[in-house]
């Protein structure tokens, strides 16, 4: 006869040891879903400006404005990183926007994006082969052997592609998130510079004292000035220093502001009427550019009112002929 309490405390201990499985797998998760968190919510702006803020306080102590330049790839580095160097400057410079502006920073993302492109093929792999050896727990390994092969490498693919071009469409869409708040906040930076220099300061003072005030309202302006400032006093030319600063913004408006100051300051006119021209203008912009947004609206609306309402007038109009062809035959 089987003993029935020898197999109830081998199902028990099959059981626990589940129970354990999935715990520490879900531990693992939290662990890196809190580490991950951790990392993307840091405001990485607000503490650039800190360390700046702290490094003009301490015994007028120069930060560090220097670069190193970046190496070209070597050995098998080759096939992953572009040997092309306007390719990887332009991936650099946009990386530079959101503050990453260590020297290997290029070679950093692509090795992140290679491997978030082998995790999952990895891991698809890795569940199959312990899987098949028995290693895991018999639901997960039913689950695993149930899927089939092609699903498994379906999704092996889908992960590939996801962790291949994820970071380039992180990238993108942290770029036009900075972009859209320094466009948002630009104009009212530009009213405290007038402000600032109407007060009796100089170009440079109220670049600095804007820098310093805003830095709650918009750090990502607040640092693009106090860096503009940091290069200037460095001894870098006042106009590359200012198109630089347009650059990284990467927004019109950001680069005819430098054009109208290095235009105010080669031609010797008044900065101060230059910048209130150019506030009134940018204003003007604006209002614009929210009649066009206002304007696209029932365009759009129009669009999404089509596609709603046109399957309920076929079924409107329709309905009735069916019925009646319906009832005839």
């Amino acid at each position: 006869m089987f003993d029935l309490s020898k197999i109830g405390t081998a199902q028990s201990l099959a059981s626990t040891e589940n129970l354990l499985f999935y715990c520490m797998t879900f531990a693992v998760i939290l662990l890196l879903m809190g580490v991950v968190g951790l990392y993307l919510g840091r405001d990485r702006t607000a503490e650039r400006i800190r360390s700046m803020s702290a490094s003009m306080s301490r015994d007028n102590a120069a930060p560090r404005l220097s670069k190193t330049d970046a190496t070209d790839p070597k050995g098998w580095k080759k096939g992953l990183i572009p040997e092309d160097p306007s390719e990887r400057a332009q991936i650099r410079f946009q990386l530079g926007k959101l503050g990453f502006e260590r020297p290997d920073v290029v070679e950093v993302f692509f090795m992140i994006r290679l491997f978030l492109a082998m995790i999952t093929p990895f891991l698809v792999f890795a569940s199959i082969a312990l899987s098949r050896a028995g290693l895991l727990p018999e639901v997960l390994a039913d689950t695993i052997n149930g899927t089939g092969t092609l699903r498994m490498m379906q999704i092996a693919a889908v992960g590939t592609a996801i962790g291949f071009y994820g970071p380039g469409f992180w990238l993108y869409s942290k770029i036009k998130k900075r972009q859209s708040s320094i466009r948002a906040a630009f104009p009212n930076a530009l009213d405290l510079v007038q402000i600032s220099v109407e007060a009796g300061l100089g170009f440079d003072a109220a670049i600095t004292r804007v820098g310093h005030e805003i830095s709650r309202a918009s750090p990502e302006i607040a640092y693009e000035f106090l860096l503009l400032q940091l290069e200037i006093q460095a001894g870098r030319d006042r106009e590359a220093a200012l198109f630089d600063m347009a650059d990284r913004m990467g927004i019109d408006e950001a680069k005819s502001f430098a054009l109208v100051i290095v235009q105010s300051m080669q031609f010797g006119t008044s900065l101060t009427l230059a910048l209130k021209t150019y506030a009134a203008e940018m204003r003007e912009m604006r209002e614009m550019n929210a009649q066009e947004m206002a304007n696209k609206l029932p365009v759009k609306m129009s669009g999404v009112m089509s596609m709603l309402m046109l399957p309920a007038l076929f079924l409107i109009t329709l309905t009735p002929i069916i019925i009646r062809y319906t009832a005839i035959y």
